[in-house]
């Protein structure tokens, strides 16, 4: 195993993925790299709406890039490096797609813990990379 990529959003649950995931790059001597996905607008907004969109996505990445490097100083051990990334998009696409972009042999992710129905309401980010993602998906519960 070269590289894992850990989907995170400063949850417990996301924690509890990036701790297990620490812990097998330990292992197997991976790359451990953590990924938050942050709000990206619609290009095709409202003129006025974009101006105020940008601003919230700017703060958005800023919030999320301090929370992934937050998470990444939590978990960091002297023998492994963690690399941290944003992305801009829909969690569970911005994802798939990473992974696929940076060729990972594992995608890991935090189980929501939702509730029958508000899963089929709402559905989760982990149900739905598992469903699209090209490379294997470990869910953490």
């Amino acid at each position: 195993m070269n590289r894992i990529l850990v989907g995170v959003d400063g949850s417990t649950e996301s924690r509890a993925a990036a701790t297990f995931a620490a812990n097998l790059a330990t292992a197997t001597g991976a790359q451990l790299i953590l990924a938050g996905i942050a709000f990206a607008s619609d290009p095709l907004a409202d003129p006025e709406w974009r101006v105020r969109l940008r601003t919230f996505e700017e703060e958005e990445s800023a919030r999320t890039m301090n929370m992934v490097k937050g998470m990444a100083a939590e978990i960091a051990r002297p023998e492994q490096a963690v690399q941290t990334i944003v992305e801009k998009g829909v969690p569970a696409s911005a994802l798939a797609d990473l992974a696929a972009r940076l060729n990972v042999d594992l995608v890991v992710v935090g189980h929501r813990g939702r509730g029958g129905i508000k899963r089929m309401l709402m559905g989760s980010v982990a149900d739905r990379l598992v469903q699209i993602c090209s490379k294997p998906v470990t869910v953490v519960r």
